[in-house]
């Protein structure tokens, strides 16, 4: 998006306040700037080089989970998220990238792996590892530290893409209908390699032979919203050309899968890698969103009753507009009581940094989950997000909830 077509759209704001009715931030903190409508006030002044106080500026930038409810309510539909995200890009290219941004954006993550190997390394230390899939409940509260105070999951051992070297070929006796590239991303690569092991036996379980590409990393969301759009391209650019020969790829990440599907936007300045970019996002689909499309229909094996409630990440359904597809699954279920809980599709409150930077507002909006969650009664929280995943784990630990928390995928 250029400067101009920026400028455009936050001057579409007609200041209704409609988002202020559901932004999450602002729900909390009723802060005009930390709502849409005085935060594209505040981009259209930064513009005209006119901004009374530059830090109230960078704050409003920064404390926006970027969830998309406000676009969502907007009468005139501004895309407020990324007229936010282009600003933080503007502001970025004046001010330059800090030096934590430096070794995390440019040093870590497009190192993916640098990035590898020091988690492997980590995960040697006890606390910080899980065996079989399930975490270790009581970490270290070191790992604290460099959260903010969120619980992380134990980093897996082995990473998914040691666990997918090899293609993952349907059930015994049923031929392939096709082949198709998964895309793990870093939450199931590095936290929950069995979630992201179950994702892609879900998949062979449909008829396709998974396959899960060398030379794979992130795919740039975190560093693309925070501003830093050249090494957000770079990592798209690496995956583009891993995935593009597949008539297929699917994720089982939400905000993985918003993001695949927006590469041809990410490459609209750049005329060798436009065309490339828009055919591969074409190619993207969610996991539910496939499974549905292939008529999936789960194994009916008598399963005990278990009562499931259901949150919808905001990269599903208001990003990519498929929130319905994971509930048609767990309606096949054998067994399943689905309980819609209260504002399901309400953010969790992570939003990636925003959950570590701003804590306190982060815990919350997840407060507010968590209660709607324990008014169900299930005994299982599925979502289809290893980030809503961490968010709701980490206010269900603190809480003390009898439930657990999957993905949709674990339980096909």
């Amino acid at each position: 998006m250029s400067g101009s077509k920026e400028r455009i759209g936050a001057a579409r704001c007609m200041k209704c306040g409609f988002c202020m009715s559901v932004c999450p931030v602002y729900q909390e903190d009723r802060v005009e700037s930390h709502v849409a409508r005085g935060r594209n006030l505040l981009i259209r002044l930064a513009e005209e080089e006119k901004v009374p106080d530059p830090d109230t500026y960078a704050s409003s930038l920064d404390i926006c989970l970027l969830c998309g409810r406000c676009q969502a309510v907007c009468p005139a539909g501004v895309p407020s998220p990324a007229i936010n995200v282009q600003a933080r890009h503007a502001r970025l290219a004046t001010q330059g990238l800090s030096l934590r941004q430096r070794l995390v954006y440019r040093g870590m993550v497009k190192h993916r792996s640098l990035m590898a190997r020091m988690l492997g390394l980590a995960a040697l230390i006890p606390g910080l590892n899980h065996n079989d899939g399930v975490p270790i409940r009581h970490m270290a509260d070191a790992t604290t530290l460099f959260s903010g105070g969120l619980f992380l999951p134990g980093i897996s051992r082995p990473f998914l893409s040691k666990r997918l070297s090899r293609p993952v070929a349907p059930p015994q006796g049923r031929p392939a209908s096709g082949r198709v590239a998964y895309f793990p991303g870093c939450g199931f690569e590095f936290f929950f390699s069995q979630t992201g092991y179950d994702i892609a036996h879900a998949l062979a379980l449909a008829g396709v032979e998974v396959v899960c590409p060398d030379n794979l990393t992130c795919c740039g969301m975190a560093v693309y919203n925070a501003g830093d759009g050249k090494t957000a391209r770079e990592l798209a650019a690496q995956n583009i050309e891993a995935l593009l020969p597949y008539d297929h790829v699917i994720t089982g990440c939400a905000t993985c899968g918003s993001t695949l599907k927006r590469y041809g936007q990410w490459f609209e300045s750049d005329k060798r890698m436009k065309s490339k970019a828009r055919d591969f996002s074409e190619k993207v689909s969610d996991f539910s969103q496939f499974l549905v499309s292939q008529d999936f229909q789960p194994v009916r094996n008598g399963a005990a009753p278990v009562k499931i409630t259901y949150h919808e990440p905001c990269h599903l359904k208001w990003y990519q507009g498929v929130g319905d597809f994971p509930r048609q699954l767990l309606q096949a279920l054998d067994g399943v009581e689905l309980i819609e809980m209260e504002n399901a599709d309400a953010c969790c409150g992570l939003g990636g940094a925003f959950g570590i930077h701003h804590r306190e507002i982060s815990r919350s909006i997840q407060e507010k989950k968590i209660r709607a969650i324990e008014k169900t009664g299930a005994d299982i929280v599925a979502t289809a997000c290893p980030g809503c995943m961490i968010q709701l784990m980490d206010g269900i630990r603190r809480h003390g909830l009898p439930m657990d928390v999957v993905h949709v995928g674990q339980l096909l």
